[in-house]
């Protein structure tokens, strides 16, 4: 779950500089938030950097140490205002003993960037305000650039990029001004979450364990009945023949533990909403309260109190059809007390834990206990009980680095390298690799020169798949029947996939829009003020979780999403749910995981950046995604295209592909995979009708899907499921069954059967109509990259303005119900008789998000 920022290369783009010491600093005009630092750094986002008392005038100033190289520092957005031609960005830095990076531009820094409204980056990265390396005194450096074409917000860093050493900065100015040379202000933007009325949620109607309507129907009751979870032919399958599809969640850390009562509420909304499927997430994090061990000092023994709420959740989610995927490493410390010597350098034993021995046994002596373990309700071990349906390994982590690279501390560094002395390439050196984030999906580089790349990277695969092996071989030996997966890091490393299919399945993580909480210097408690880019995925399917994810197929391996979302506060949520659902269901993906759930209550409790238990837009459109995706309501493309890697691809560094970057459109036409036997399979070219690049319309091959990635919506058109979701205002969309016509910019409307039968047809369906949410008093920063306040009290949703329009049906009338979150009907909707149809409801008379009609 965590994000790197992007590393600055340079390009042109400067009208002038000016450097001089003797410079005096001219705050006039200045449009940035505490530019000396003496405020405690409001309006800075800070990454690995501090505020100290190292000052070019005043008491504080920036100050930023790298023992090792990293990109540490901070910057502010400013929102630029209406006619601004021209910047000027001036500052004074100081450094010690600064060395530079493998690139001439890691170094102590102020740099620029321009962003659009959506926080796309506009025209590459301009030359630097100043890079430093060596010792200096303060000195002052200015540089002035023109503003260029679609930029609406600018950022301005300071930073120690990739390089080591100390850099202090202060009295950081950028002045705007106009074609005419004169002083602007600040500017601000606007956005969807500023238009139209809104309501609050009637919380009156929240009955514990209600959802708005009941979808337990699609479960298997109980979970288990068809037999233990297998792969066939690149599929699940339960033992009987039955496919497996899953639709469902996280639960994480101490919400695992809850009390009975709070379970059971849980486990019947989870059923309710049609989730089938829930991931035990962080158990053994020692910041959970309580968590797997009892939080007592050493993590040998599994607590009984715990593993007692354990049991009941999991007997309590097979009576309701719910099936259990069991993490088995995700945040355990290791300790003195487990008799490890040294702590791990980071939690969950990233990295070190596919090849540290002591390690290695810790997680088999876990494995152990977890899986004997026989369920005091169920009477079942959790080696033999076929509701729980599978496990990873290592939660997100790679031998090839964690999220900030390499992060091997002496004694585990040692301990690689003596694997590697043992190995047929001891006489060669072992390169220590870090990525390269200067892209969407990071890549893999060298962190050191004069290294053997190709040799290095087979005896790190081979320790990665050793240790796959290692380990599901002592699962396979206590007994343990269910599919298994290595790890779900989300990289796109050629390599580490290779390494991971030695296993069941694939898996993978994504989230659109994560907080920057790196940007705050992860306080992940203050995670409601961290920066995000505030980005449409309909308007960015290059860059959406579809594209993404596609990067993680592969050929004949079933494909779980252990984790997904599309965080708040980005404007534009309610596109999350759709876009996931639908083409997961058009990839054929097995499992797709929205991230997280918890015992918080929809309207009661504030909006959260990614749980899904209190997002209206996204527990509303679970009435329409859980039936589409576990009934097959989109269908599966027919198609395929197979990439297939090469070794050389494998054995060298960037270990990246992109063909999906330049093809970035496939993904919403057929289904793509990878394989690794260098055989591709079949012709992209094929799919070129397809898709229009003038238009931006991506259609899928099977017709039901349509996303126009200009104007930024998707259209699903399918006999069981239609509507459109997204930047739909004063565009009339018509489907066999209704006609709809919606005034706010932003919004979703979509029909679903409800008794199973085509639209067309069906007697009783349900009307999802959702807009965009927020909290009481929630106010973005001019920027729209951050919240100013993140409000409090009510959680209100926008009023839909607009009308639907049924069309005529063979027999009965057309009855509408406004429905409450625990599913009670609201009084009759009275709907405008139009001639040749079925009646036309106005969208603004209701305050709800779901609908149910029933066709009398």
């Amino acid at each position: 779950m965590h994000r790197l920022p992007v590393i600055l290369i340079i390009c042109a783009a400067f009208v002038s500089s000016v450097f001089s010491e003797e410079q005096v600093v001219d705050s006039v005009g200045n449009v940035l938030s505490d530019f000396s630092f003496e405020e405690g750094g409001t309006n800075w986002n800070f990454f690995g950097s501090e505020i100290g008392d190292v000052a070019r005038s005043g008491n504080a100033g920036l100050t930023v140490i790298n023992e090792v190289r990293n990109w540490s520092g901070a910057d502010q957005l400013i929102a630029l205002p209406e006619g601004a031609a021209n910047i000027t960005v001036s500052g004074w830095i100081k450094t010690e003993d600064v060395v530079q990076g493998r690139e001439n531009w890691e170094n102590a820094r102020i740099s620029i960037e321009y962003r659009d409204a959506e926080g796309n980056l506009v025209g590459g990265y301009p030359a630097a305000v100043a890079q430093v390396t060596g010792t200096t005194d303060w000195t002052h450096y200015t540089r002035s650039y023109r503003v260029m074409p679609a930029a609406r917000v600018l950022q301005v860093q300071c930073a120690l990029g990739n390089a080591t050493g100390a850099a202090y900065f202060d009295d950081i100015t950028v002045t705007i001004r106009d074609s005419e040379g004169n002083l602007l202000e600040q500017g601000a933007l606007t956005g969807v979450m500023d238009k139209g009325d809104w309501y609050a949620l009637d919380i009156n109607n929240t009955a514990s364990g209600s959802h708005f309507v009941d979808w337990s129907g699609l479960l298997h009751t109980p979970a288990g009945k068809h037999g233990f979870l297998t792969v066939k032919d690149g599929k699940f399958y339960f033992e009987d023949g039955t496919p497996a599809r899953f639709w469902g969640t996280n639960l994480v850390a101490a919400d695992v533990f809850a009390s009975d009562e709070e379970i059971d509420s849980l486990v019947s909304r989870l059923s309710k909403m049609g989730a089938n499927l829930l991931r035990l997430h962080h158990m053994d994090a020692p910041w959970s309260v309580p968590n797997i061990f009892g939080n007592v000092e050493g993590t040998r023994e599994l607590c009984p109190g715990s593993m007692r709420q354990l049991d009941y959740l999991i007997h309590r989610c097979k009576e309701e059809g719910i099936y259990i995927f069991l993490d088995l490493l995700v945040h355990r410390e290791f300790t003195e007390a487990d008799g490890v010597e040294h702590t791990p350098p980071d939690l969950g034993g990233k990295q070190i834990g596919f090849f540290s021995e002591k390690i290695i046994e810790l997680q088999k002596e876990f494995n152990e206990q977890l899986l004997n373990h026989v369920n005091e309700f169920t009477e079942v071990a959790y080696k033999d009980e076929p509701a729980i349906v599978a496990s990873a390994l290592i939660n997100e982590s790679t031998i090839f680095g964690a999220f900030s690279g390499d992060i091997l501390t002496p004694p585990y560094r040692q301990e690689l390298q003596d694997l590697w002395a043992e190995s047929e390439f001891g006489d060669k050196t072992l390169a220590t690799f870090d990525l390269d984030w200067q892209n969407d999906r990071p890549r893999l580089r060298l962190e050191f020169a004069d290294a053997d790349i190709e040799e290095s990277i087979q005896f790190l695969s081979s320790v990665e798949k050793g240790y796959f092996r290692t380990l599901s071989d002592h699962l396979r030996d206590l007994g343990v029947k269910y599919p298994l997966a290595g790890s779900n890091m989300p990289l796109p490393l050629l390599a580490m996939l290779r390494n991971n299919a030695v296993l069941d399945f694939m898996a993978s993580n994504d989230y659109w829009d994560h907080p920057e909480v790196w940007k705050i210097n992860d306080d992940w408690d203050n995670i409601l003020f961290a920066p995000f880019h505030n980005r449409s995925q309909f308007r960015n399917p290059n860059a959406s979780a579809i594209q993404n994810k596609s990067y993680y197929r592969v050929k004949d391996l079933p494909f779980v999403i252990t984790e997904w979302n599309h965080c708040y506060p980005n404007e534009y949520v309610l596109e999350g749910v759709p876009l996931m659902a639908a083409y997961s269901a058009l990839q054929g993906w097995d499992a797709v995981l929205q991230f997280d759930f918890n015992l918080h209550t929809l309207g009661r409790d504030r909006i959260r950046n990614y749980t899904l238990s209190v997002q209206p837009e996204d527990v509303a459109q679970w009435v329409m995604a859980a039936p589409l995706f576990l009934r097959g309501d989109v269908q599966t493309a027919p198609g395929m295209i197979v990439e297939g890697i090469t070794q050389e691809q494998l054995d060298d560094i960037p270990n990246y592909s992109n063909m999906l970057e330049f093809n970035y459109h496939l993904p919403f036409i057929t289904r793509v995979a990878k394989s690794f036997d260098g055989q591709s399979e079949g012709d992209i070219d094929d799919y070129a009708q397809f898709f229009s690049r003038d238009s931006g319309i991506i259609r899928s091959e099977t017709g039901e899907l349509l996303l126009n990635s200009q104007t930024g919506y998707l259209k699903i058109d399918a006999p069981r499921v239609q509507g459109v979701s997204g930047f739909i205002s004063d565009i009339n969309f018509d489907f066999p069954l209704f006609s709809s016509e919606i005034e706010n910019k932003h919004a979703s409307i979509f029909a679903v059967s409800a008794d199973g039968e085509d639209l067309t047809e069906s007697k009783h369906f349900y009307l999802v109509v959702t807009g965009p949410a927020k909290m009481s008093g929630q106010v973005y920063d001019p920027t729209r990259n951050l919240l100013k306040d993140p409000g409090e009290g009510e959680v209100l949703v926008q009023v839909i303005e607009g009308n639907v329009t049924f069309n005529e049906v063979a027999d009965g009338r057309v009855t509408v119900y406004p429905l409450a979150l625990d599913g009670s009907r609201g009084r009759r909707m009275r709907l405008r008789r139009s001639r040749g149809t079925a009646g036309v409801l106005r969208l603004n008379r209701g305050r709800t998000l779901v609908y149910e009609v029933v066709i009398n």
